[in-house]
């Protein structure tokens, strides 16, 4: 069920859950973006010294550490042996 306003039209955020506008937080992002996220979630990652980004970001970011890794340990690896790397 979606929490949203009862008036049509409305720019209000929409949730899978019961969150309210106070459970997120704007964040500026490296790349550009302003957007929302978990303030709980962001509290965590800025207590830990941790640079916060956006969703595409953070991805892209993981994306190059599973590559990097993927060389690491393997570098004869080529796109015939596994087609979905």
């Amino acid at each position: 069920m979606f929490n949203a306003s009862s008036t049509p039209g409305s720019t209000s955020v929409r949730t899978l859950d019961n969150s309210g506008p106070r459970a997120f937080m704007k964040i500026y992002c490296p790349c550009g973006k302003i957007v929302d996220l978990g303030k709980r979630e962001m509290g965590v990652k800025l207590s830990l010294k941790k640079e916060l980004e956006c969703t595409a970001c953070r991805n892209a970011r993981i994306s190059r550490d599973i590559d990097f890794l993927n060389d690491l340990f393997d570098p004869d690896r080529t796109v015939e042996e596994y087609p979905l790397y």
